[in-house]
């Protein structure tokens, strides 16, 4: 236990900090082929019963290395076959203190160990993998790079998402890891306890399995089989990769809006969930923080989706590929809001093109299996607005003959400027409003005593922003040489879901309409730029005030 204590000081200490794509010997010298690249791994492994993959730390390694060799060679009663995964962190770790450069007590353990892993690489033996410098440089959840037991961790996640149909347990004696495995939703056990987890998750996998198999043969839908078995090879690949992108981009925008909501305290005090984050920790702690956050930040309505996200994304809900066509529809919906915000350093964009290919392989592949995945969407779709646009897309037949009669183009018109009249009250509105906060927030105004009505000053700040970014977002969809009635969608919904919804008496229909009309298209063209540069003075305000309420000690 000693060796464990003097590991877990050391890495405490950043005594064993070490750069991700530095090589310090010979194991951390030689050529690691990337699983996700290996589609024989990921193919072949699973099919012929491989299903367990455990993570073996530093300190199981240096303590207890007969019984890793027995546990990539022996069967365990009970047990089925795993495969033994050597964290990139781990190999940088081994070389080093084979080199008596870190703890020169643990030298002597260290070199049988490097030993033993060279020549399971070496030999390319399928039960001992190593995580490649590549998959451990990408970073995962808010993980540090600096801190080897977050390293570590995300050796775990990055496997789950890999894959799938495997059970991740890591194996460390450091309990302060184990611990921040638990919370991180990773399976851990220590060494003593490994062997009997093994064996009790082994029979439970069995239970679920056969209880499985009993539910697929009372139910009866074969034409959905017929279509879904054509599938079962892409799902493996589609939701892990889904999971990835959403993840990485929900991490980076969950810290940059809370850092900007609450500044240095966003952490210490405000957040519901520390990092590291998996995938369900970053949409619980959405949900916690939406309507203070978030909801200022895009549509309100767009909880419903972080809800069926959750939903189906995780819990142990079986998700076939309908759904999986809905979850890649909704994320990408997600993406889009917050991408009129910003793009997060270049993150979202990536993640949304990530996702949107992924959309676009499921749908050639069902195309490919004829299944309209579009019909497959409508019907089990969740998603209220998408309902009412099903509800109410033109029928052009019935248009055409309203338009045969003479007072149509008379009222069309009397239409048009009652719809263009909200336009121009919103607008008012927003500037109104605008020119109210500006002035609350003069620096040369605000005075010491006056932080409460700053805070609420600065918070009608944030929703000013969010409410110009929605609308101008919309209009500039519209103004696309390409647009078409769906991108009507994103300046209509604005406007029904605000506090102006009352006084909206017109149809999606109508409104694609009226901003259809060349003297309507101009007169949008005008409030467009105009929404651009308040856009800029809203962000330069944010700027300035921040600054001086931070030299105040207000965050």
């Amino acid at each position: 236990m000693q060796i464990v204590e003097d590991l877990h000081v050391a890495r405490v200490q950043k005594r064993m900090a070490l750069s991700v794509v530095q090589t310090y010997g010979e194991l951390t010298s030689m050529e690691i082929d990337l699983p996700e690249q290996d589609l024989s791994i990921s193919a072949e492994a699973f099919t012929s019963g491989l299903n367990i993959l455990v993570v073996i730390d530093t300190n199981i390694m240096i303590s207890h290395l007969e019984f890793v060799r027995s546990l990539k060679s022996e069967d365990i009663p009970g047990v089925g076959r795993l495969a033994l995964i050597i964290p990139w962190v781990v190999l940088q770790e081994l070389d080093n203190l084979k080199k008596g450069k870190m703890l020169q007590h643990v030298r002597d353990k260290a070199i049988p160990a490097v030993q033993f892993i060279y020549t399971c690489l070496k030999n390319q033996d399928s039960k001992l993998w190593g995580q490649s410098m590549q998959l451990a440089s990408q970073k995962t959840y808010g993980l540090s790079d600096e801190n080897n037991d977050d390293r570590v961790l995300q050796c775990c996640l990055q496997y789950q998402n890999l894959f799938p149909q495997a059970v991740v347990i890591l194996c460390t004696d450091d309990k302060n890891l184990c611990n921040k495995a638990i919370v991180s939703e990773v399976k851990a056990f220590c060494k003593a306890d490994l062997v009997t987890a093994l064996q009790n998750l082994n029979v439970n996998r069995h239970q679920n399995c056969v209880e499985l198999q009993q539910s697929k043969c009372g139910a009866e839908f074969k034409k959905t089989e017929r279509g879904d078995d054509s599938l079962t090879a892409q799902f493996p690949n589609v939701l892990p990769d889904l999971e990835k992108n959403l993840g990485e981009a929900l991490s980076c925008i969950l810290e940059t809006e809370m850092k900007i909501a609450f500044g240095n305290l966003w952490m210490e005090v405000i957040l519901y969930l520390k990092p590291p984050w998996t995938l369900a920790n970053l949409l619980k702690c959405y949900k916690k923080h939406w309507m203070a956050v978030f909801g200022y930040v895009v549509p309100r309505s767009l909880l419903s989706t972080i809800e069926c996200l959750y939903k189906h994304l995780c819990t142990d809900k079986t998700v076939d590929s309908s759904t999986v066509g809905i979850l890649l529809q909704e994320s990408k919906k997600l993406l889009h809001a917050f991408s009129s915000r910003s793009d997060y350093n270049g993150v979202l964009p990536q993640a949304y093109a990530e996702v949107n290919k992924l959309y676009q392989t499921l749908t050639e592949v069902k195309s490919d299996s004829e299944q309209d995945l579009s019909e497959d969407t409508m019907v089990l779709s969740e998603n209220a607005v998408c309902e009412k646009m099903e509800a109410i897309t033109p029928n052009l037949q019935n248009r055409e003959e309203k338009k045969s009669h003479p007072s149509f183009h008379v009222a069309q018109e009397s239409r048009h400027q009652e719809i263009w009249s909200v336009l121009e009250a919103v607008w008012n509105t927003i500037n109104l409003y605008s020119i109210e906060i500006f002035q609350k927030l003069d620096p040369n105004a605000v005075t010491l005593t006056a932080k409460s009505s700053f805070e609420e000053a600065f918070l009608g700040l944030q929703k000013l922003l969010a409410a110009v970014n929605d609308i101008h977002e919309g209009i500039s969809r519209i103004l696309t040489p390409t647009s078409s009635f769906q991108d009507i969608w994103t300046l209509y919904n604005f406007l029904i879901s605000n506090e102006i919804s009352n006084s909206i008496k017109f149809t999606a229909e109508e409104l694609y309409e009226c901003v259809s009309q060349e003297m309507y298209r101009e007169r949008l063209e005008v409030g467009c730029c105009q929404l651009a540069q308040l856009e800029h003075t809203i962000k330069q305000c944010h700027a300035s005030v921040h600054t001086e309420a931070k030299n105040r000690g207000w965050l």
